[in-house]
């Protein structure tokens, strides 16, 4: 039953996906959008895949920092490895959990500690989402008068106050004690004590912040370069504005890799500052596309070893030096 309640879930957010971009491009013009293609500027899009391998870099030092501080000693490039195969299969999977499953359980089989895996995977995913958030109050904090409307405010300021309820209560030394009390050895228990662990890591926790919000300005900036090298003219305030709400549009479960989603979201939001509509869709469309491209060396790393990264021996776990 599970497994036809699974297939159907993921065949209802193709249709999703494939609805939206279909109902994008019946009121579109498809040659408009080819002469936006046509006349980018290949130097600008270049500078784009420079910050794309920045960016990677930077999400997985933030997942290795969270990794270590639950004491996991793995070889790094093991977990590299286990990064890319994460990300390049979420880029087929529904938005925002599909590459996070695979992590988990990829590094679960690496490590034979599954509790700290998923626990560094949740963390990562907090501390990602807040960061988002938190750019998206920083353009509040000095653009609020531009904003094209209240709902968009509302939503960044509602949204960062539950992620760090959120956080607070991943990290709450309370409902830590509460759940050990019980005398309980059960998942609960070692899940409390995996977060433990971090609630006395709040330096590291400081940096993986610190990078998760650069990644969140890296990926503002690849808005904008590709913007400007379509020739759009949008602003660059509007952006760091904006693509930290779409970027949690994106990451909604309803849709694949967030096919879709992310297009109407970029549509309805900067055609509102003066941005052409067909430009927005192909911007749009490009940035899904500079994520993909961005995932390859996990698709790379499959084809030459499957998974085979993530079924290593209890022995390298402990002996990560000899790997």
């Amino acid at each position: 039953m599970s497994v036809l309640s699974g297939r159907l879930s993921f065949a209802l957010r193709v249709v999703v996906s494939l609805g939206l971009i279909a109902f994008m491009l019946s009121r579109l013009d498809l040659e408009n959008m080819l002469r936006f293609l046509r006349r980018a500027d290949a130097f600008l899009v270049f500078l784009t895949f420079v910050t794309v391998f920045v960016d990677r870099l930077f999400m997985v030092t933030r997942w290795i920092q969270l990794v270590e501080a639950l004491d996991v000693r793995v070889a790094r490039w093991r977990m590299v490895k286990i990064f890319f195969l994460s990300t390049f299969f979420g880029s087929f999977l529904p938005s925002g959990v599909g590459g996070e499953a695979v992590r988990a359980v990829s590094f679960s089989r690496l490590t034979e500690r599954g509790v700290e895996s998923v626990a560094s995977v949740v963390m990562d995913r907090l501390l990602g989402l807040l960061s988002m958030l938190l750019t998206g109050l920083l353009s509040l904090s000095f653009f609020y008068r531009i904003y094209p409307h209240p709902a968009l405010l509302a939503f960044v300021v509602v949204g960062s106050i539950g992620l760090v309820s959120g956080l607070a209560l991943a990290l709450s030394r309370r409902l830590h004690a509460k759940t050990l009390a019980t005398g309980k050895d059960n998942w609960w228990a070692k899940a409390a004590r995996a977060m433990g662990r971090y609630r006395a890591r709040l330096g590291t926790l400081g940096l993986v912040l610190l990078l998760s919000v650069g990644v969140q300005l890296l990926r503002v900036l690849q808005a904008y370069l590709l913007s400007e090298a379509l020739g759009l003219g949008t602003p660059a305030i509007y952006f760091l504005c904006f693509i930290p709400p779409i970027l949690i549009v994106t990451m909604l479960p309803i849709s694949i890799g967030g096919w879709g989603t992310t297009n109407v979201a970029y549509v309805a939001l900067f055609s509102q500052v003066g941005m052409d509509l067909d430009g927005a869709f192909v911007l749009s469309v490009l940035i899904l596309a500079l994520g993909i491209i961005g995932n390859l060396p996990g698709g790379l790393i499959y084809a030459a070893e499957g998974f085979s990264s993530s079924h290593a021996a209890k022995a390298t776990e402990r002996n990560p030096e000899k790997v």
